[in-house]
């Protein structure tokens, strides 16, 4: 069933507290309280805990001032933290008749705080590491032979016994585990923190106060509007009407070039100048999504915005960049040729190697619901191809398998489909439609394109999953423009609610005799199968 979404639907309903104090926690460390309350019992515990893993955002990239925070927490121990290790800085140097102690060395008797990344990156590096946890001894002969020649591999082997506290990303303990099975298993603690959370009335107040410790002595201070609009802009960039991503460091670089943005001449800053800023910095930085407007509106990319073609749609996608500042969503025409064949489904971007894995299933899954619906059908008797129009660069996930398919039974049929809506959803192989990543920039895109190539007469409607409604999280602008009637979004659960909306006659469901009824598209598709087959035979 197609529902309209509503501007309300679209809107941010949370409002940022009142700030609290954030008790000295680093800011990264703010939002995992009980994480970091377990840790601390774990840090108290030697015997029973020796080495700890701990992975979640952005502790890897702050691991010096993690390290800042374990000295205050251990007060007669080393703490040594190595954000870069190498071999010889994890082990030292030992010349002939001298050592110089490295970072191992210096970690006896405390604690040693190392990135995981580096071990991914260096197995030599692991595997040395590993051989000193387990004998409780650097020994310098269990160094690669092309090491420094200036080294000493005979020096005597030098004993340190210490806490290892790894720290990194998930997708980096797997690729350890991988290399070692025995990895995983090697760390009697391990913290897993979260990527996001849901924020409510005990969490906004930590989100009001992190922002305020971004404020900087001799700069405007952020007014509580401010803070709601920083709030709204979070949750957008996380697809979220509540959850707030855990990587900080963008929403933090953001704060401070609004403050420098606004230090002169102003006494607060207020939502107006949250809201002027995203395009500020994007004029200086945005080189990729500049060139991708000039280029629509020289016409050197073609956005059909006007009348019905056949077997083509407009499609959506997302160009993933440094930041969500940077990010930016693509209106795609996704086109659809049919022709006399063995019933072969062609993706194009496949066969130039363009087409991610994601993509390919995708694609397959379309394949399949297509035969699914036509299985009665001996031979099928068409090729089919699939297209991204005026496209140079590599292409994955599976959110445009909605609009493969409608642009694929538009060349079945030879049904016209309207050029002022747009669709996102990936597909089941029943014709389910489902969530897909990014909706509000995919949203943002389609409403920028056709402000740039469209008419302020027309109404432009854009179709997307029904679990993604929740996800809605759009700027002023585009409510306002719904409002008026003239944006319209409208949600959708199954592939065939969208066909008498889009064709303009049902899809048709089989009758017992494996017939579909008159008047229906897969009645229509069906015909012109037995037509070109017939013709064939002929």
């Amino acid at each position: 069933m197609l529902r309209k979404v509503l501007p309300v639907q679209t809107e941010a309903r949370l409002k940022a507290a009142k700030p609290i104090r954030l008790n000295g926690l680093p800011d990264f460390l703010v939002f995992h309280k009980e994480e970091v309350r377990t840790f601390r019992q774990a840090l108290e515990n030697p015997k029973l805990f020796r080495h700890i893993l701990i992975t979640g955002p952005e502790i890897e990239s702050n691991l010096l001032r993690f390290g800042q925070y374990l000295e205050e927490i251990v007060k007669k121990q080393p703490v040594v933290a190595e954000p870069n290790p190498t071999l010889l800085s994890l082990a030292g140097f030992p010349f002939k008749d001298q050592y110089r102690p490295g970072r191992i060395a210096e970690a006896n008797g405390g604690l040693l705080l190392l990135p995981i990344k580096a071990f991914v990156e260096d197995p030599d590096l692991y595997y040395f590491l590993k051989g000193v946890l387990l004998t409780g001894k650097i020994d310098f002969l269990s160094l690669p032979e092309d090491s420094d020649s200036a080294i000493n591999r005979f020096h005597p082997s030098i004993d340190s016994v210490f806490r290892l506290i790894l720290v990194g990303e998930e997708t980096e303990v797997d690729s350890i585990s991988e290399m070692d099975a025995d990895f995983y298993g090697s760390f009697d603690f391990k913290i897993h923190m979260p990527y996001e959370i849901s924020l409510d009335k005990s969490t906004l107040p930590i989100f009001s106060g992190l922002v305020k410790s971004w404020e900087k002595p001799g700069y405007p201070p952020l007014d509580q509007a401010a803070l709601d609009s920083l709030l709204e802009l979070a949750l957008r960039w996380n697809d979220s009407q509540n959850r707030l991503s855990l990587h900080l460091s963008e929403l933090r670089s953001f704060v401070r070039e609004i403050l420098a943005l606004n230090n002169k001449g102003k006494k607060t800053v207020g939502r107006s100048q949250i809201e002027a800023a995203p395009s500020l910095i994007q004029k200086r930085t945005a080189i990729h999504k500049r060139k991708y407007v000039e280029n629509i509106k020289e016409g050197l990319i073609s956005v059909q915005l006007k009348g019905k073609k056949t077997g083509r749609i407009n499609g959506l996608s997302v160009i993933l960049l440094q930041s969500s500042l940077l990010d930016f969503g693509q209106v795609n025409q996704v086109s659809a040729r049919v022709s006399l064949g063995s019933g072969n489904l062609i993706n194009i971007e496949r066969e130039v190697n363009l087409s991610g894995n994601l993509h390919d299933k995708g694609v397959f899954i379309l394949q399949s619901y297509i035969k699914g619906m036509f299985s009665h059908i001996q031979s099928f008797g068409l090729d089919a191809s699939i297209l991204f129009e005026q496209n140079s660069s590599p292409i994955d996930g599976d959110s445009a398998s909605c609009a493969e398919l409608l642009a694929l039974l538009s060349a079945l049929s030879g049904l016209e489909i309207p050029c002022n809506i747009a669709v996102t959803g990936a597909l089941s192989q029943y014709g389910d439609i489902l969530p897909v990543g990014s909706v509000n920039t995919k949203i943002q895109a389609w409403y920028d394109v056709t402000r740039l190539a469209g008419s302020s007469q027309e109404k432009y409607r854009i179709y997307i999953p029904k679990d993604n409604v929740r996800d809605l999280n759009l700027p002023r602008e585009i409510r306002e423009l719904m409002k008026k009637g003239r944006f319209q979004i409208l949600s959708c659960s199954h592939v065939e609610d969208l066909i008498p909306e889009i064709f303009g006659i049902p899809a048709g469901r089989i009758s017992k005799s494996g017939k579909y009824p008159n008047g229906s598209l897969f009645k229509l598709i069906e015909e012109r199968i037995d037509r070109k087959r017939d013709g064939e035979e002929n």
